[in-house]
């Protein structure tokens, strides 16, 4: 996008704080909630690409109660299960004119969408870990709330990047990523030799001890398990009810690869590019999405002998 229409998009969006509030497999209930503004009937439904939805354990009591074979989403409403969690969301831009660094499919820029944590986690962060400065578990040149960006600020879990297309009514999900969430699961690793080195921790900046530390690991487990369907589901309803955009694209890992310009040896899991779209009923396509089926996109596809594959979802 051109920084200018995405700078006005920005703006238009909220300014305050935007609840996000989720339970394990909620993504379901949102996708199949999304699913009935367009389809009621249960058995055409199930014919559909979310139909597998329907099956879940938490949602086929649900369906099975539906008498007159349509699913209405009063239904949906009824699915919740504890734990959960609460989240922030916040927008911003991420990229730049050429594109060359910013990891953009095209030239220009992204809108950004935050997942951030609330006031709890980071009362709970500051009093165990006692970091030196805010974000000390994301890289400072990533995508992330930065102090001063909102009235408010809370550390960022993880976010995603977004390429828009109102005029073909197309969304291109360029990335889900969490810096949080790669050097957590690596403290965890290697918490038993913090312990025996309590003053390697100073090199995170953490003033904190080894036993403050696995307390605050041991609070946060539920965020390493489900961040990627957290942010996913987060996405995929900021992409419908906040843009009103019903198409949406997602890379293939090899694809994205090449087009945003990353060496496949230092390229994100492939599980992100995967096994979540799949889960999120994506389907799998040859085509390519509006925005890239211009020369530039189909030249660099070729010189690598990459054949294009995205994943596709239609609302």
């Amino acid at each position: 996008m051109e920084r200018q229409f995405a700078q006005e998009l920005v703006d238009c969006l909220p300014k305050t704080r935007t609840l996000y509030r989720y339970c394990r497999d909620y993504y379901a209930v949102q996708l199949l909630d999304m699913a009935v503004e367009r389809q009621r009937g249960i058995a055409a439904l199930k014919r559909s690409p979310f139909g597998r939805l329907l099956d879940k354990p938490g949602i086929k009591p649900l369906v099975a109660g539906c008498g007159n074979g349509e699913l209405d989403p009063s239904v949906l409403a009824n699915y919740w299960v504890e734990p959960s969690s609460n989240y922030l969301l916040t927008v911003g831009l991420w990229g730049n004119e050429s594109g060359a660094y910013g990891q953009t499919s095209r030239p220009g820029f992204n809108l950004v969408l935050h997942l951030n944590f609330t006031e709890q986690h980071d009362r709970l962060m500051r009093r165990l870990l006692q970091p030196r400065w805010d974000g000390v578990f994301n890289y400072g040149g990533h995508p992330q709330l930065w102090r001063g960006d909102r009235e408010y600020f809370r550390e960022t879990l993880a976010w995603a990047r977004l390429d828009i297309d109102f005029d073909n009514d197309e969304v291109l999900i360029e990335e889900i990523q969490s810096d949080w969430v790669r050097r957590v699961a690596c403290f965890r690793r290697y918490l038993d030799w913090y312990k025996q080195n309590p003053q390697a921790l100073r090199r995170w900046c953490i003033a904190g001890g080894p036993e403050q530390v696995r307390e605050y690991l041991d609070a946060v487990e539920p965020h390493l398990r489900d961040w990627d369907q957290v942010m996913l589901a987060a996405t995929i309803g900021f992409i419908r009810r906040e843009l009103g955009v019903g198409r949406i694209w997602y890379h293939s890992w090899e694809t994205g690869n090449c087009l945003k310009r990353i060496d496949p040896e230092c390229g994100p899991p492939r599980s992100l590019y995967t096994r979540l779209p799949r889960q999120f009923c994506f389907e799998r396509t040859g085509g390519l999405p509006v925005m890239l089926q211009g020369r530039r996109s189909r030249r660099r596809l070729q010189r690598k002998g990459i054949e294009p594959v995205f994943y596709r979802m239609t609302l």
